[in-house]
């Protein structure tokens, strides 16, 4: 049982607890209450429990698969072990079980401002011999103020968990350059919640000064009642029969409701919306998650299927959909969805990669190839245009195909005798001006063998040093150019000087060279440009850009001085303001 439910600065610690996508009706809302969710929650059956299921005949209940209630009652708690938020929902069933007129907007505000931040833990964030780095923006706007006349500004923090609990931290103005940490009874907070990398911590400063901090976990904990006390089938006829008798009798029933785990709650209002949408097979969608990556809050697909999830419950809406994912993550998501947890995706040039068409090849090479492998097509395809080459190079550009063409030898006898047996065998492959079939060298280096495997997923070259990369790292971008060099001057390869840059509902990347640009104002200037976005970073009414540095801390881009950004910079992340 959490403490101070009744309170202001509980109730917004509880809801940036419970994370971006929760979802609370509010008292004397109307509700779609869908059983089949509810019932999901409860534990898989044991393989005992699996075997008396197919002897015994599962009892029917007159239940439809979505009920019409109003809520009468909400509060907000918190796992004492484990800290995870959930609301206990207290519902009437309605007679009306398909009303068209919405729910009045929701009218509760609080009584005071707040001011928050919530920080995905890093690996150093967790270790027991470092501390915490908050964020400049944060600090400035969320922390107490520090005295900057000391030498070593600091303060001692208190604050309150969504127990209750009294917590003390050290707050310092440190290191190289300058950060915000937090030291001293950092480490105790970290055991004593058992946080992780990929952990969000959560802190709250309200007008009265008072501070709270919270925990929001990556992967919510599960804790259902063991099979040993209550078996899962009556858990599930518990849900059923308490459901059934709510309906008939028109008496209220309890659910305890975790909206990080499933929305088997949907207001009215969002419920009609979805109506609206007429989800269809072959509809593309994007769909709002949790992740440690700002921008895996949002994943894209494709609807492949419509239809019941379960012969138990004909025409529910519940999971109604079945789903493919455009791209692969590391958290784990559904292949059925309800059309409520998606939106429809409006598909743009930006959303569209087209397949990289393969390079036409010359009758001589086609054949070389064909009696090499019999009927099994070649997969090697031209990966870029070579650069212009004189006639000592051999090699000409033509500009039809947009590839590389070797000139023929007299009197159709295949390419010039001057070539040698590698060119032959078929077309070279170019990459960054770079000769990967060219015999300067027969050994194929690691770094050759991984740019090659990769070299497929890099599709264009655009103005400004600016390339569009796949699932390979800009680092090695920067490594072939630099390996090319060495083969020539015999140098060790430089450090990078390309930086990957992701954008919110784009699937592929980019890579920007920060060495060309001489402050924030370009690289606006740039990154508006790559994404065709011009004017809507800037206004920061849509977009906004952020960043990580090597211990993958996530920062507000300005927050640095333009040297020690491009000293740090990770990775850039372009992303909707609202997130």
């Amino acid at each position: 049982m959490a403490d101070g439910a009744g309170d202001d600065l509980f109730k917004e610690l509880w809801r940036l607890c419970a994370g971006p996508l929760m979802d609370v009706p509010c008292v004397q809302d109307r509700v779609f209450y869908f059983p089949q969710g509810h019932i999901e929650l409860l534990p898989e059956p044991t393989e005992q429990e699996l075997r008396q299921m197919k002897n015994q005949k599962s009892p029917k209940y007159d239940l439809p698969s979505k009920i019409l209630c109003r809520v009468i009652d909400v509060k907000c708690l918190a796992e004492m072990e484990t800290d995870e938020v959930y609301a206990r929902i207290t519902l009437q069933p309605s007679s009306d079980n398909d009303p068209l007129d919405p729910n009045p907007i929701c009218s509760e505000k609080p009584k005071q401002k707040f001011y928050s931040f919530c920080k995905t833990l890093s690996t150093s964030d967790t270790s027991t011999h470092g501390g915490f780095s908050v964020l400049r923006k944060h600090a400035n706007e969320c922390l107490p103020q520090l005295d900057m006349t000391m030498e070593n500004p600091t303060q001692e923090l208190v604050a309150k968990d969504i127990h209750g609990v009294e917590w003390k931290f050290k707050h310092i103005y440190r290191g190289h350059p300058k950060r915000h940490l937090l030291t001293t009874g950092w480490s105790a907070f970290v055991a004593a919640k058992k946080l992780v990398a990929g952990d969000s911590f959560v802190f709250l400063r309200g007008e009265n000064g008072q501070l709270r901090v919270g925990v929001r976990r990556l992967n919510p904990p599960q804790s259902p009642t063991p099979s040993s006390v209550v078996s899962t089938q009556n858990m599930r006829l518990g849900v059923i029969v308490t459901a059934s008798h709510s309906v008939m009798t028109s008496t209220m029933f309890v659910v305890y409701y975790k909206p990080r785990t499933s929305q088997f709650i949907v207001s009215l209002n969002k419920y009609i919306d979805t109506m609206n949408n007429d989800f269809k097979i072959g509809m593309r969608f994007k769909m709002r998650h949790e992740g440690e990556d700002p921008l895996d809050k949002r994943f894209c697909g494709t609807i492949i299927g419509v239809g019941d999830e379960s012969r138990e419950w004909p025409n529910s809406q519940w999971r109604s959909l079945k789903v493919q994912w455009d791209e692969p993550a590391t958290m784990q998501r559904p292949d059925r969805v309800s059309c409520w947890e998606i939106e429809p995706l409006v598909t743009s040039p930006l959303n569209t990669i087209q397949p990289m068409a393969k390079g036409k090849r010359s009758r001589h090479a086609e054949a070389s190839s064909s009696a090499a492998s019999g009927s099994k097509e070649s997969q090697v395809a031209t990966i870029w245009q070579p650069p212009h080459l004189n006639g000592n190079g051999n090699s000409s550009q033509d500009p039809e195909n947009n590839k590389a063409v070797v000139p023929a030898g007299p009197a159709g006898e295949g390419p010039a005798r001057d070539h040698n047996e590698d060119r032959k065998k078929g077309m070279d492959c170019w990459l960054f001006g770079v000769n990967l079939t060219s015999s300067y060298s027969n050994v194929v280096t690691p770094l050759e063998k991984e740019l090659w495997c990769e070299a497929s997923t890099i599709l264009h070259c655009g103005p400004k040093e600016s390339i569009i990369v796949g699932a390979c790292e800009t680092e090695k971008v920067q490594s072939l150019n630099n390996h090319s060099l060495s083969n020539k001057q015999g140098h060790v390869p430089s450090m990078r000087t390309r930086t990957k840059v992701k954008m919110e509902g784009v699937a592929v990347g980019r890579a920007i060279d920060l060495t060309t640009l001489n402050g924030y104002d370009e690289l606006i200037v740039e990154l508006e440009k790559m994404f065709d976005i011009e004017g809507e970073i800037i206004s920061q009414k849509k977009w906004a850009v952020t960043f990580t540095d090597e211990e993958n801390d996530l920062m507000l881009l300005g927050d640095d001085l333009w040297q020690d950004f491009c000293k740090m910079v990770k990775r850039i992340f372009i992303c909707s303001k609202e997130d």
